[in-house]
Order: C-alpha cells, then structure tokens, then sequence
C-alpha cells in the first residue's frame, strides 16, 4: 500500500505525520508514504492544485482553511482526519515595539491588537492563515488589517523571518509555532498574542491541520485510507504518552532548538486531538474564522467535506499501542 504524500510547512501543526514516519507507524499498518523526507508545497493555492491534478495522493499536513479553498474547485477532495485542534499561531513582536509600547503578554488584547496599527508585520503569505491571523485580530476591534497595517511576506522560513524581525525589516511576526519560542529563546523579542495562551477565546478549539485526498482515490484505496488513520492514530497516543520525545522529534523535524522543542511542547500537548476522527464543532470554529477573515467566500457543510466514515471504521477494535 503506498501514497504520495505532502505537507505545507515544517511546523508543530504536522507533528503526528513527523512522528508516525520517525517512529515507524506507517511501517508498522502495512503503508509506505513517499517521498521521504516529506514533500513540501510552498503555499496553500500550491497544496490544493497538487491535490486537484494528482500531482499528490494526500495532504497530510493541510490546513482546514486549505480543504475549504480546493473543495471549491474540486468537489471531490474529502477531509479524512484531523491533525491538530488548536490555533498555534503567534503574534510576535520586538523587543523594541514592547519598549515603545509599554505592552506586555499580560496586557489587555485590544490594547495589544491596536498597537500593531501602523506597524510592518511579517506573514508566510498575506493570502494565507498568518495573514489571515492579523485580519481577524484586527476585524475583532472594528480595524481593517489592509489598511491598518503593512503585511509582510517573509515565506515559511523560520530563521529567515527571525532574521527580518531582529534587523528591524518588520516590527512584529503572525507566525506559526515554534518560531515565538525560538525568538524569545534569541532574546529578540516575545510572543505578545498567543491563543494556546488563551489570549483569543475566540479561536478556542480552532480545527487547524488536516489530511485530505479526492474521494474517488478513498473509495479505491479503501484499506489504504484506513492504515495511514490508524498510523496518524498511532502517532497521536505517541504525543500525549511521550511528550519529552515528540518533542525531539520535532526539534529534529524543524530545525529549532532542543530548548525551543521542550518549551513549545508545553503548550502544545493539548492541541493535538486524542483521535483523528474530525471533530465537527472545531470545524465550525474554522469556519467562522475563514469566513470573517474573508480566506473562503464559502464554506461547505461538514457532511459534504468530510469523511468521518473511513476515519471510523478504521479505528473500529483499534486500540493504539506505543
């Protein structure tokens, strides 16, 4: 049983495909992905066209918003499971915004939000769910990010957009985990807006990564589908059982600090879901915000997009052991 396989980014939001490969689970169910290490897809618009064309079994590191985007071009494309339920984005700043500011992490955050106005903020994509991040942020105190603010393309090098921050070319980062972590470890600034923080109730519960395919290639690989959600599975329990070690896993996986994988592990642990199976109340809390933050003009129903089936049935008398 084999798939071609890809993910977007080497971050926290794909660790249970970095586990599942390190620790052999896909092995173990019978699955060989490739390529390995993953493939990656620069953007979103690039993740969903490698689905849509075959270029592509699965995206097993997408985002939700992705799946809502490609399901508009492509009917076909299923949500299989879900990787991480959380929103694991930060809004990092300076240690020269914070000494102009007078602000802190403690801070009210609308003070925090209104701050950022005026100020060059560095985003993967301005199109994507950084940029995305700093809109609906904004749209909750009736600011508009486009013209409040100047976004920021820095791509979704980690070192790259620490370097832009610490030379002064942006004064603030809407970027995904670990890279707050790794900043503040630098010394050259602090996570100023966290949600795993709880700083925005807003996105409690936020369903952020996923793995998709096109359903005609779940209907005709059906035991297939079903070993790589029992590997993802697999790989799950590993992270609740195992924290200290996925958390090596993760420094190995994306290049950062062995202190930076052991700090961002303690807010993560909870983002990762116990099961694979897609939980339909996080995807409403996604909706919401693709919807606010105008990344899909359209959402589809959750019985239209996903595909809780074959997660189901391939969990049914599986009791993941690591």
């Amino acid at each position: 049983m084999k798939l071609k396989v890809a993910i977007d980014a080497f971050s926290s939001s794909f660790l249970p495909d970095f586990v599942a490969l390190d620790k052999g689970y896909f092995q173990a169910q019978g699955l060989t992905v490739y390529p390995t290490p993953f493939q990656t897809e620069p953007t979103s618009p690039q993740m969903a066209e490698a689905i849509h064309s075959g270029a592509i079994d699965v995206a097993i590191g997408g985002l939700a918003t992705e799946a809502f985007l490609v399901s508009q071009i492509d009917s076909n494309v299923q949500v299989i499971g879900q990787l991480q339920v959380a929103f694991p984005n930060d809004i990092i700043v300076s240690n020269k915004f914070l000494q102009q500011t007078g602000l802190s992490e403690t801070s009210p955050l609308e003070a925090k939000v209104k701050a950022l106005v005026g100020k060059k903020i560095g985003v993967v994509s301005t199109t994507g769910q950084t940029g995305a991040f700093v809109s609906y942020l904004f749209y909750l105190f009736g600011l508009n990010a486009s013209k409040d603010a100047t976004l920021v393309s820095v791509g979704n090098n980690v070192s790259s957009a620490i370097a832009a921050l610490k030379a002064g070319r942006v004064d603030a980062l809407s970027f995904f985990k670990p890279t707050g972590e790794a900043v503040q470890l630098q010394k050259v600034g602090r996570m100023l807006i966290s949600p795993l923080r709880g700083d925005v109730p807003q996105l409690t519960g936020h369903l952020n990564s996923v793995f998709y395919a096109k359903a005609s290639l779940i209907s005709a690989k059906p035991n297939t589908f079903k070993a790589l959600v029992r590997a993802i599975a697999m790989a799950l329990a590993f992270i609740q059982k195992y924290p200290d070690q996925a958390a090596k896993i993760l420094q190995k996986y994306t290049h950062i600090s062995d202190q930076a994988a052991t700090a961002v592990m303690q807010d993560l642990r909870t983002s990762y879901p116990s099961s694979p199976v897609v939980d339909q109340q996080a995807y409403n809390v996604t909706a919401a915000f693709a919807l606010q933050t105008g990344i899909a003009k359209k959402i589809p129903s959750f019985s239209s997009l996903v595909d809780t089936q074959t997660a189901t049935q391939a969990l049914q008398s599986f009791t993941p052991k690591v």
